[in-house]
Formats: C-alpha cells, structure tokens, sequence
C-alpha cells in the first residue's frame, strides 16, 4: 500500500506541472486585466491550502492551483526574462530541476540506516553548493539579502526532504495523497522562485 500510494502522490505531482505548463501558455494569450483577477483567486487558495488547515478543499479546486500558477508564471517569467535574459532563467529552471531530483533520490533512495539528520545535512550541502556556485558568477554587494535567500531556500529544501521522508516511512491516506502531491509542487515552486530572486537581486544591486 506504501508504494501505491507513493506512487499516486507522484502522479498527482506530475499532472499539476502538466496543468502549470498548460496554464502558462494560456497565460501568454490572456490579457493583464485577466490575469490580475485570476491571480487573486489562486493567491486566496493558497492561503487556504497553507494557512488554514482545518478546510479540506475538494481535489478539482485543489487542481485549479497549479493551472492558475501557470498562468501567473506566464506573466512572472516576463518580468525576470526582460531583465536577466530568457538563457538565464531557463538556467535556473533546469538547476532548480535538478536540485529537486537530488532531494527526492535523497528522500526516497537513501540507504534506511542513514539518520534523519544525515539527510538534512546533506540537502544543506546541496544548498551550500549551489549558492557557493552563484557568489562565484555574480558579484555579492549586499550579504544580508544573499544570506537571507540562502536561508530561505535551504528552509524549503529541508521541508522538500522532509516531506520525501515521510512519503517513503508512513502511509499516506487517500484523502492526503492530492495534498501531499500538491505539498511537493509548492517547494518545488518556492526554490525556483527563491533562487530566481536570489540572482535577479544581486544582479540588480
């Protein structure tokens, strides 16, 4: 039932990059006063999803979060792109891709006689690379706003861990698997976000 179930989240997990990618395409066609609605709606979901746990939202509103996401990507990646160029952040995005499958071969494939804390120390290691790899290629003028994004993504990629981890150890009921699946979207989310936002400053200081 374990690996059912595991294998259910990740399907899940799958179909909502589907729908972001779907989304986003759409979002390229949209118009801003289409857009600034919907982002609304998907910001006020989230905060539902995140904040307010005791609402179980049905799995067709839990979809719609990633397809709205796309949507606000479509803008939001305009943004970066005008200004760190389209090379850049499909950079990121690939380096984000990557860090996310070491988390999750770390998460799910490490030997079980490897402690918790073994796993967190090596996903900081991960963190301490990438942005050791950034402070060489762009010049550092503010270290407390590159301290803070490394704080920020490395938060993320030990809740990533984590959450990996308890896929792999307890069982995952069904009415959990949509959440779980969606839990793994958001940290995916927010390290690409973070580390995007972690360059774009320093390139703008």
């Amino acid at each position: 039932m374990y690996a059912h179930n595991l294998s259910l989240v990740l399907k899940h997990f799958a179909v909502m990059w589907v729908l972001t990618v779907l989304g986003f395409f759409i979002g390229i066609f949209l118009p801003l006063y289409f857009v600034i609605p919907l982002s609304i709606i998907n910001i006020s979901l989230l905060i539902v999803v995140v904040f307010v746990r005791q609402v179980l939202l049905a799995s067709p509103v839990l979809y719609t979060i990633p397809f709205l996401s796309g949507i606000m990507f479509s803008w939001f990646s305009l943004f970066f792109i005008e200004r760190l160029g389209g090379s850049f952040v499909f950079s990121v995005i690939i380096g984000t891709a990557i860090i996310f499958i070491l988390l999750a071969l770390l998460g799910l494939k490490i030997p079980r006689h490897v402690s918790e804390w073994g796993m967190y120390i090596t996903a900081t290691f991960i963190v301490v690379f990438v942005f050791s790899f950034i402070f060489i290629i762009i010049t550092i003028t503010s270290m407390f706003a590159f301290m803070f994004f490394v704080i920020c993504v490395l938060l993320f990629v030990l809740f990533t861990v984590y959450e990996f981890n308890q896929l792999r150890h307890h069982y995952v009921r069904e009415i959990e698997i949509v959440y779980m699946a969606l839990g793994l979207y958001l940290s995916l989310v927010n390290i690409f976000i973070y580390l995007l936002e972690t360059i774009w400053s320093l390139k703008e200081r």
